[in-house]
């Protein structure tokens, strides 16, 4: 049976698909803000206050990669440091745009070049930053500022954790290489991160890395066609979409277990899907067009289906993924996917059983969604691209 929802609140950003594609929203601690890009400008929203009225931005600073759209980027929990990741260096700068620290790391350029003044390379491979959940932390998905000549050598790709005060390099782990982009989706706990690596056709790797405060150690989970795309609130489970055609799977964590598995409800399912809440899963059918793909609520435990989402015939209808801002009339709809039975899953740790919320109805967490690969490529080039991809050449 369809689910009624009501639009509660609408506005208009620059760069609006990167909040509903998930990655330019922040994760964590303080209020929940966007990093969006306004021509040569990047601009900072707290999306509460934008969705209150007030669509002014809370900082706006120049894009010191002038030309340079590629990259995640990340704000600190106060709002004070915002962490940019461009194609040669990691960088924070304060609200007025001034430099802070900068962390050089090799060029996601193509093939041997110079670098000539702050233009970009050719290419539009990139990585990610995250703030993690502690508030003093950076997590920047880079490439090593190595050139050995040696394709084995120099076809790695490294994790690394900095401080978020100083940039000081904190911890790297080995990440194997031919990333055209990169996401990631922090873990409750503080000490733990999950990154998506895009590779278009190829594949879709997930690695978890654990920071334990003295060194960061990274391992790969599943089969390298998977696309996280959520954790479960709890953190002791989390969702991942499938990279082609099957099923959305619920996995236990950290050894990433299935524990439920759910296929396409007609169309293939898209790869935006999260945590509506601790009980409901939100979720999207139809790849080839996300505006008139149908929404899912699932039953976060079973992924039993809840039903679709039936939008107001008038007025905007939310793309895919806007989960994150359109929230639930407490007397309708959504309302009704809250109840969750005691029985659980077989499979799923006991302190995965989630409160019931109160009288007020179900809550958006605003946690982040999945990525889609900026580019189809048409074969991993391997070690031998790597080779030689400028990370020797001046700066």
């Amino acid at each position: 049976m369809p689910i009624g929802a009501r639009l509660l609140a609408t506005a208009v950003l620059p760069d609006a698909r990167a909040v509903t594609g998930g990655h330019a929203l922040t994760l964590g601690p303080g209020p929940r803000r966007a990093v969006l890009r306004d021509g040569d400008l990047l601009a900072v929203y707290d999306l509460d206050r934008v969705f209150a009225g007030d669509t002014a931005p809370e900082s706006t600073v120049p894009n010191p990669w002038p030309g340079w759209s590629g990259g995640v980027h990340a704000v600190s929990p106060d709002g004070g440091l915002l962490v940019l990741c461009g194609q040669r260096s990691v960088r924070a700068v304060d609200r007025a745009g001034r430099l802070r620290w900068e962390y050089r790391h090799g060029c996601w350029g193509e093939g041997r070049h110079r670098h000539e003044g702050p233009a970009p390379c050719p290419g539009r491979d990139n990585g990610s930053c995250r703030v993690g959940v502690d508030g003093q932390t950076v997590w920047a998905h880079v490439l090593p500022d190595i050139d050995h000549g040696d394709p084995a050598v120099d076809s790695h790709e490294e994790w690394v954790v900095l401080g978020l005060a100083d940039g000081r390099p904190l911890g790297r782990a080995r990440i194997e290489g031919c990333t055209a982009g990169s996401y990631q989706i922090p873990h409750p706990d503080g000490g733990r991160m999950l990154l998506g690596i895009g590779q278009g056709q190829d594949g879709s790797p997930l690695y978890l890395g654990h920071w334990d405060g003295t060194g960061l150690t990274a391992h790969p989970l599943g089969d390298g066609f998977r696309v996280v795309s959520d954790v479960h609130p709890s953190g002791l489970a989390f969702l991942t979409a499938p990279h082609g055609s099957g099923d959305l799977l619920l996995h236990r964590f950290p050894d990433g277990a299935t524990v439920m598995a759910r296929g396409a409800l007609g169309e293939p399912w898209d790869l935006l899907a999260g945590f509506l809440d601790p009980y409901t899963v939100l979720t999207a059918a139809g790849r080839r067009s996300r505006e008139d793909g149908e929404h899912w609520l699932l039953d976060a435990l079973t992924l039993r289906p809840l039903g679709p989402i039936a939008y107001p015939r008038a007025g905007p209808r939310p793309p895919a993924g806007a989960r994150r801002r359109q929230l639930a009339d407490p007397g309708r709809g959504w309302r009704r996917a809250a109840p969750v039975g005691p029985r659980l899953s077989a499979g799923l740790p006991a302190g995965f059983r989630p409160r019931r919320p109160g009288p007020g109805g179900v809550r958006p967490s605003g946690r982040s969604g999945p990525w889609r690969g900026r580019r189809p490529r048409t074969g991993c080039p391997g070690a031998a691209s790597r080779a030689g991809r400028g990370r020797s050449a001046a700066r």
